[in-house]
């Protein structure tokens, strides 16, 4: 085997190496990519769901039967409006 054949192997064995480790590099970042999208999805989720509680919360309707069950409280009978 001559000195340029040893080099080509060598530069050979050396190119497989970096090749498995940017493969393994890769899906490592995958991985954390997936995590990170999982993660983005659940929050969003939950996100939509506060959105909707708030909503149900804040109806106007809603606040209007409670305060008329826990305050007591009832429409005027007699109503004036002074200009």
């Amino acid at each position: 085997m001559t000195v340029g054949q040893t080099v080509l192997w060598g530069a050979v064995l050396v190119s497989a190496v970096l090749q498995l480790s940017v493969v393994t590099w890769n899906r490592e970042l995958l991985q954390v990519w997936q995590k990170a999208d999982a993660e983005r999805q659940a929050l969003a989720q939950e996100y939509s769901r506060l959105v909707l509680e708030k909503s149900t919360l804040t109806a106007h309707g809603r606040i209007d039967a409670l305060a008329r069950k826990r305050l007591g409280m009832q429409e005027p009978e007699h109503t004036q409006v002074f200009h």
